[in-house]
């Protein structure tokens, strides 16, 4: 006679289950853990394929398989916020921008200042002064992506219609010259053509970077100027020269320059005929190019390249409450030092994605495979384009040629003006995506914009940053 199994019994194997198939959980039917690794970006559409063949790899060589998870570029960090505050569980974050500093302290991450020296392929692939950058209090609570990690800010054009008009990026010095630019082809391209796409979602981008913003205050209108060796905070919005520039780009969204719709998109559209960003002049004829809808990109280098303490701010930081940090740091491990991964991460299915002509060689063959390489691992070790001059011998070049920013290393507390920096970063992000967008008139919503500021406490976080920033430099 067979035995019944109690109820009980089977509701507790039902819940260890459900246990085992939640975040961080076995999903590959068998008892080897997997972390689920969140990334910013767009969810490619073999994502199941490609995640199963990855973690199948991992799983053979570290007993580690992974799950992969998206934020969109346009909410990242509302998302973010949202998980920490509802308690969602998750195991590893990959990311950038200066929010490592503060949820170091809160505790968000986990301290793994001790368990490296068990991960020598991270501590001996990643330089040295990227681990400092990521210091706080004397730990570490993150693993450095080390890739274009001296910024180097290049506008970037559509090189069809620069031959077309004749325009010479190389003479770009002023906004004047880009507005001459700029004219030139919405003229010639009609009305329905706009040269600059922008979203709301993507509110910094700027052709010209007055201030080092390398303070960690997570506001991009509060820095110094690269010029000044006395240190000196300012509030880049009482500047005449940054409020000319953003007069620019409301003429420009005015005129047809700037997409009409950009004041409600969360990504901006392919299909411009410029953009901005960091990077180097290979990535803009291969990958931006491909990824703006261009055939090929020319591109001017407009500042840099400077190391600086938000430059090296891409990181994968790990939960203080993931029950695995020690399969992510193998994980991560493993990325950083193993080709076949990091080329799989970054280009998707072999065979299918991408196929290899040389050992350190790939040709692609779908450009299905989304995820973001830059945000994953090192760019150091992976395969490049066939018959394409090798990008990181001139990422390298530009880490080397790199100056080191005035603040680096200074990484501002925030603690002491925690309540008004909450406050200010809330007014900022209303006002900056209308501003950058050009959507309003800069000399009437900036006016508006500093008053909230100042009266949600923004003077008092200008003085407790200089204050700061004036003992940090008695210690250098």
């Amino acid at each position: 006679m067979k035995k019944r199994i109690p109820f009980i019994v089977l509701a507790l194997i039902c819940l260890a289950a459900m246990a085992a198939y939640a975040g961080g959980g076995n999903q590959s039917g068998s008892s080897t853990p997997t972390i689920d690794w969140w990334l910013i970006g767009d969810q490619p559409s073999t994502l199941a394929e490609g995640q199963r063949v990855i973690s199948d790899y991992t799983e053979s060589k570290i007993g580690v398989r992974v799950n992969f998870k998206f934020f969109s570029w346009g909410d990242a960090t509302t998302r973010q916020n949202t998980m920490l505050n509802s308690g969602e569980y998750w195991d590893s974050w990959s990311l950038l921008g200066t929010n490592y500093y503060d949820w170091a302290r809160r505790g968000v991450f986990a301290d793994i200042t001790n368990s490296l020296p068990k991960y020598p392929g991270l501590t001996s692939t990643i330089p040295k002064a990227l681990w400092d950058g990521f210091t706080v209090s004397g730990r570490i609570y993150a693993v450095p992506t080390y890739k274009d990690s001296a910024a180097a800010h290049y506008v970037m054009w559509d090189a069809r219609l620069t031959q077309k008009y004749n325009i010479d990026v190389s003479t770009m010095k002023t906004m004047a010259d880009y507005d001459k630019a700029l004219r030139t082809i919405k003229a010639g391209e009609g009305a329905r053509f706009y040269p600059i796409h922008a979203a709301k979602g993507e509110p910094n981008g700027r052709f010209f970077y007055m201030l080092d913003y390398d303070n960690s205050i997570g506001m991009n209108i509060i820095g110094v100027k690269f010029t000044d060796k006395n240190l000196k905070v300012v509030n880049e919005l009482e500047d005449p020269e940054f409020i000319e520039y953003l007069r620019y780009f409301h003429r420009w969204y005015q005129d047809g320059i700037i997409n009409p719709d950009a004041p409600v998109l969360d990504t901006s559209p392919s299909g411009a005929a410029i953009g901005l960003g960091q990077g180097w002049p290979l990535a803009w004829d291969d990958a931006w190019a491909r990824n703006a809808g261009w055939e090929h990109a020319v591109s001017n280098l407009e500042y840099g390249p400077v190391y600086t303490t938000d430059t090296i701010l891409a990181y994968n930081g790990i939960s203080s409450n993931s029950k695995y940090v020690e399969e992510s740091l193998k994980f991560f491990e493993l990325a950083n030092t193993d080709r076949k991964l990091r080329d799989m991460l970054a280009y998707g299915i072999e065979g299918k994605d991408f196929e290899y002509v040389t050992p350190t060689t790939i040709n692609k063959l779908t450009d299905t495979w989304s995820m973001a390489a830059f945000e994953q691992a090192t760019f150091f070790i992976m395969s490049t384009t066939h018959g394409v001059p090798n990008p990181w011998d001139e990422v390298l070049q530009l880490n080397e040629q790199a100056r080191t920013s005035a603040l680096f290393g200074f990484v501002f507390d925030r603690t002491p003006v925690q309540n008004e920096w909450a406050n200010c970063t809330v007014v900022w992000d209303r006002f900056s995506a209308d501003l950058f967008t050009g959507a309003v008139n800069p000399d009437v919503t900036v006016p508006q914009a500093i008053a909230e500021l100042k009266a949600n406490g923004f003077d008092r976080i200008l003085a407790e940053a200089q204050r700061q920033i004036d003992a940090w430099k008695l210690t250098r």
